[in-house]
């Protein structure tokens, strides 16, 4: 009986061994559970870059988060008075709203780069010189009696929308006259905090010229609202790579490895709001432009995209090592497929710790010589041949390269990715087109003679 049992023990061991069918579902069955692995590697990625975009937050708080600068805007309150439903005259404030001529802003963003445990934080300091015109208001078209209007309650507002970055006190040159702004703002719609200072409109000027400049603190981005008939923005740095954001890209730019110019003209006719209006009609916040001060290079983000081919390697290397099984005879146990496919998911926590202290390029090359070594190390207890493991080893180095080149190519990784399969898809049938896959064995005769016997 015992003897019974130990044939059919032998057998299922041999058909394990011979059946191709078992082989590559043993082979997808490992694959799907290094999967698991993986998860929890991107989910370390994505706490790191969390950790990052806590620490960023917490210096830009302090420092002076995105600055958007819109204004200046001309309010000029006025009475309006209504009968309510029981006959009773009664009398409310409204404010219109009117917008510059002309305005023409001036910048110069200082960049610096500070550094905060492991990770960069882009900070910015800006000097911006604004100045343009008004027309002189004119209510007519909004059907307003001149005596309700409160010419003596008129202000000027600039919206500013972190306060803690002013660096200096903003000081508005008015026809001639010159005035500290006072914080807070109110009656735009859009506006959250800012900057504002009462004016005397009671003047015989056709023209209400402005100017004032602002000393601000920022981080990541600084934008501004088109509020001029024509807005004219002029803005240079030494930061050598730019985003440019918003609904209009500028006009004419440079950007070469000593900073970046940039120039924009904007028309009210590029913009949905008109140059004058009543109450919260409109929102000055929903054209504005600008740019934003990219980091050279993001750690996380390319951890991220290396990861997601973590499939595609541990697939190319497992297919890799079926193909030496079906050629060379040669057993490779489920065993040494788990280990090799662990050492490839190790790979991405080595990548990600390094790059945080040496950057991704030089991480991603000591992380695939690590590894490489590593399974061609292993692969001489399967292998007997130092021919066949450095040709393995090879092999293993042309897919981490390839990958390599794929993260390189953000523009045309989709190309590179779709041709480099297509490659390897015409090897494979290439090297497999003699193989007998009714009557293909994945032992030797020699094994399965000890096996029978």
């Amino acid at each position: 009986m015992s003897n019974t049992n130990e044939t059919k023990s032998s057998r299922l061991k041999l058909w394990m061994k011979q059946s191709l069918s078992f082989k590559i579902s043993s082979i997808g069955a490992i694959i799907i559970l290094l999967m698991i692995p993986n998860t929890l590697v991107k989910d370390i990625i994505r706490e790191r870059n969390h950790n990052q975009t806590s620490v960023i937050q917490e210096v830009s708080d302090k420092w002076g988060n995105e600055q958007q600068i819109v204004g200046p805007v001309l309010t000029i309150p006025y009475k309006k008075i209504f009968e309510d439903a029981d006959g009773n005259v009664k009398e409310i404030i409204r404010h219109s709203h009117f917008l510059p001529e002309h305005l023409n802003i001036d910048g110069e963003v200082h960049p610096e780069s500070r550094k905060r445990g492991l990770y960069n934080v882009v900070l910015y300091q800006t000097n911006i010189s604004c100045n343009g015109w008004f027309e002189k208001p004119d209510l007519t078209p909004f059907s307003i009696d001149p005596k309700l209007v409160l010419w003596d309650k008129a202000f000027l507002q600039i919206s500013i929308p972190d306060m803690a970055g002013i660096n200096d006190n903003i000081k508005i040159k008015y026809n001639k006259e010159t005035y500290r702004m006072e914080p807070g703002i109110e009656k735009i719609n859009g506006f959250q905090s800012g900057v504002k200072i009462p004016i005397d409109l009671n003047t015989d000027h056709p023209q209400l010229e402005f100017s004032f400049n602002l000393d601000l603190n920022g981080s990541n981005a600084l934008t501004f609202g088109p509020i001029g008939k024509e807005t004219i923005v002029t803005l240079r740095s030494a930061w050598s790579s730019p985003s440019f954001m918003g609904s209009f890209l500028p006009d004419e730019h440079s950007v070469s490895d000593d900073g970046f110019t940039a120039s924009w003209k904007i028309l009210d006719l590029n913009r949905n709001y008109p140059q004058s209006w009543i109450d919260d009609k409109h929102n000055l916040l929903q054209s504005t432009f600008g740019l934003k001060l990219m980091q050279p290079v993001d750690e996380y983000s390319k951890n991220t995209r290396s990861a997601k081919y973590a499939l595609l390697v541990i697939s190319l290397t497992f297919l890799m090592f079926f193909f030496f099984e079906v050629i060379n005879k040669q057993s490779v146990h489920p065993m040494h497929y788990i280990l090799i496919g662990l050492a490839i998911s190790i790979f991405y926590i080595l990548l990600l710790s390094l790059s945080e202290h040496l950057g991704f390029n030089i991480a991603y090359m000591i992380s695939t010589w690590a590894i490489v070594g590593l399974i061609g190390t292993y692969s001489t207890t399967i292998v007997k041949s130092k021919y066949l493991v450095l040709t393995l080893s090879g092999i293993l180095l042309s897919i981490f390269g390839f990958i390599f080149i794929i993260l390189q190519l953000e523009d045309f990784a989709l190309l590179a990715g779709s041709i480099g399969l297509l490659l390897v898809l015409a090897a494979v049938m290439y090297y497999s087109r003699n193989i007998d896959w009714d009557n293909v064995g994945m032992v030797s005769p020699e094994i399965q003679g000890d096996l029978e016997a």
